[in-house]
């Protein structure tokens, strides 16, 4: 019975969904509190156990295609993190909007998205992709606009794309190898014309919901830009991650037949390609989400570096990377949110001044900003240090050159673009009314730019874990 508890990152959520709907027909504050330290609670839980992890006392639990290692584990821990977070800033942000439903469909978007991040099973993963896709599309829908609809809209017509590519992968593995399990698959058993199609099914299946080029430019700026605040953070934060893990576990069962090069020049040139795309369309737009949603295509571009080059190395880089990014992100889309509520408008032409009257949220904007910029000290340096010198290690420089100039449009984008209109240039008109957010907002931005900091000067504690799971996940594409 003990391999049943391989099911609690996915049930647990569901336990909470229960909470919520009692205690919310009770008290809504009530309701609020609990959601808030029911998911602190799994996050103490999950992250104990993936530390736990490393010892050789401990081995991952499994249940049928559910197997919670490490990878695996620090998506789930990521996941409860940046909830208890979102949900605690839900509190106060557009509260009167965010009814029972809100709270429901938020718990089991963490619940999808653990089944994501933990199972082997292509179908599996294929369900729980899904079904977190139309929740999230649902949630989407809360900021309740014709922009909104429009983008749930293309959100959902593209993922039939995605299923339509998933499917055809899943018959033409079960075609070949008699099984869509990636622990036993045997890829030896796939013809040689199928291999590189079957990879690249798989890769942008699953890999467009995780914000890679070429259909990503068309969903995830409008789904992440029309979304309440709370959501944009959580599905740049988190949901792309479950998404790119998936993507890395489908592709790497095949890598053992296929020409490591190739594949790594492939994969890594659609992350380049990422990179820079996103950076420059985020360095034209005056739209602070959807510059932040470029953002989030761009930063994923060094994660599809990591992964597609799958050593052990840079797929720690990668996991790095998939942690930092979530927390200045985060942080960043949580603050849109704040100024939204306080200056109207999402355009950055129409802000300035803002730091007068905004002190720590311009001081949490900077620092995640000039995180995301790779500044040294930060952790975003740390993540895009591995993924470097993986890259030049594999012998790909020319990625690597990429990358670097990708960190440069990055700081222009967010610091001089965005930040010097919003916070430090004079505004005709003074906001007299704008100030630092209340206590249930403040305190997530505190803790996501601070941890930007602490991460960044004392990155060993997290590094260990993070390695030992990028060990696991590389271990895949090696066997």
């Amino acid at each position: 019975m003990e391999e049943v508890l391989a099911l609690t990152p996915i049930i647990l959520p569901l336990i909470g969904v229960l909470l919520v709907l009692f205690v919310g027909r009770y008290s809504e504050r009530g309701r609020g509190a609990v959601s808030v330290v029911f998911t602190v609670i799994l996050f103490a839980g999950s992250a104990a156990y993936t530390a736990s992890l490393q010892g050789d006392s401990v081995s991952p639990l499994a249940f049928g295609p559910i197997v919670l290692d490490a990878p695996g584990m620090v998506i789930v821990s990521l996941v409860f993190f940046i909830g208890a977070l979102v949900l605690l800033y839900s509190l106060s942000y557009k509260s009167d909007e965010f009814n029972t439903l809100y709270f429901v469909a938020y718990f089991l978007f963490m619940s999808t998205m653990n089944g994501l991040a933990t199972s082997y099973n292509i179908v599996v993963m294929f369900v729980f992709l899904e079904a977190a896709t139309v929740i999230s599309a649902f949630l989407v829908l809360y900021s309740r606009t014709t922009r909104a609809v429009r983008a749930a809209t293309i959100y959902l017509a593209i993922s039939i794309f995605e299923v339509i590519l998933i499917i055809v992968a899943v018959f033409a593995l079960y075609s070949q190898t008699g099984t869509v399990d990636l622990l036993t698959i045997q890829p030896d058993r796939i013809s040689d014309s199928y291999r590189m199609p079957l990879t690249l099914l798989l890769l942008f299946g699953f890999g467009t919901k995780a914000g890679l080029l070429p259909l990503s430019f068309f969903w995830l700026p409008p789904a992440h830009a029309e979304a309440p605040s709370s959501i944009s953070a959580t599905m740049s934060g988190i949901m792309i991650k479950a998404g790119v893990l998936a993507t890395a576990k489908a592709i790497f069962a095949l890598y053992p037949v296929l020409d490591v090069h190739t594949i790594a020049l492939v994969v890594g040139g659609f992350g380049a390609a990422n990179m820079l795309v996103g950076v420059i369309a985020a360095a034209l737009s005056y739209d602070i989400k959807r510059l932040l949603a470029f953002h989030s295509i761009s930063q994923m571009g060094y994660i599809f570096l990591g992964i597609g080059i799958a050593t052990s190395l840079s797929t720690y880089g990668a996991l790095f990377h998939i942690l930092n990014h979530m927390l200045f992100k985060g942080c960043l889309f949580l603050i849109t949110g704040v100024v939204l509520l306080q200056v109207g408008t999402r355009s950055i032409r129409d802000m300035g001044g803002l730091l007068k009257h905004m002190p720590m949220t311009a001081v949490c904007f900077l620092i995640s900003s000039l995180a995301m910029s790779g500044v040294p000290g930060l952790n975003g340096a740390v993540s895009k240090g591995i993924i470097h010198e993986a890259t030049i290690e594999a012998g790909f420089p020319f990625f690597a050159t990429i990358a670097d100039i990708t960190s440069v449009l990055t700081f222009y984008s967010l610091v001089i673009h965005a930040f010097y209109r919003m916070f430090l240039r004079k505004r005709k008109e003074e906001l007299t009314d704008a100030t630092d957010p209340p206590p249930n907002m403040m305190i997530p931005l505190i803790i996501l730019a601070g941890l930007c900091v602490v991460l960044g000067l004392f990155p060993g504690l997290v590094s260990s874990t993070l390695e030992f799971a990028g060990q696991t996940l590389s271990q895949m594409a090696m066997r």
